[in-house]
């Protein structure tokens, strides 16, 4: 185990030349709702504490570390903020299932009440994801990713019709790229969080 963890970031480079990464629309979340909205807004607000304060940029995903400990930042495979990143595939999942998506951009200094204005204005049902945590750690001792979101559902009059919570651990498998495997990873936490029964009832009202 020491051995294969101690060449990660040699392989993660050897990886990224000879695989392909995954698209947005590769790795959109599958929508699945009994009574679905023709048009919906949608917002991702990065307000994790170290992106906030400016600790970490906006497009931080995780640290994976070398064999001896050190710690090195990786980020999203575009560049792009973590907010833009995920808001792009949950937006290819909606045009997927024939809803229309209409992006509300957010900064981490915005307020969540803010955003939830933003989505109000545009006069449709709305969802507003917010990560409080959200990143991963690869190195000798432990390979996981860390979720922890909120999730509010808006109603056209800008009604939150559910303010719910979604928190977990996910293992990161080490046989692919690692930018391929969160991608993966993302796709079943929305997933998760469109199946449960809360959130499809807050969409149905």
């Amino acid at each position: 185990m020491l051995n294969k963890k101690v060449f990660i970031g040699a392989s993660v480079l050897l990886l990224s030349g000879c695989t392909s990464v995954l698209t947005a629309n590769e790795t959109a979340p599958e929508i699945n709702f009994a009574e679905k909205p023709t048009e919906i807004s949608i917002a991702v607000l990065d307000k994790r504490a170290y992106v906030v304060d400016s600790d970490k940029e906006p497009a931080f995903e995780g640290i994976i570390r070398s064999g001896f400990g050190i710690p090195y930042s990786y980020y999203t495979t575009t560049k792009e903020p973590m907010s833009v990143y995920l808001t792009n595939r949950l937006s290819a999942g909606f045009d997927k299932k024939g809803i229309k998506a209409s992006v509300v951009n957010t900064e981490p200094t915005m307020s969540v009440d803010k955003v939830v204005g933003s989505l109000a204005k545009d006069d449709l049902k709305s969802v507003l994801f917010v990560l409080n945590e959200w990143k991963y750690d690869f190195h000798t001792f432990t390979d996981n990713s860390w979720y922890d979101m909120d999730v509010i559902i808006v109603d056209k009059l800008g009604n939150k019709k559910i303010v719910k919570n979604f928190k977990g651990e996910n293992d990161v498998p080490d046989g692919s790229l690692i930018s391929n495997e969160m991608q993966l990873i993302y796709k079943q936490r929305f997933e998760k969080v469109f199946a449960d029964p809360e959130v499809r009832l807050a969409f149905s009202q």
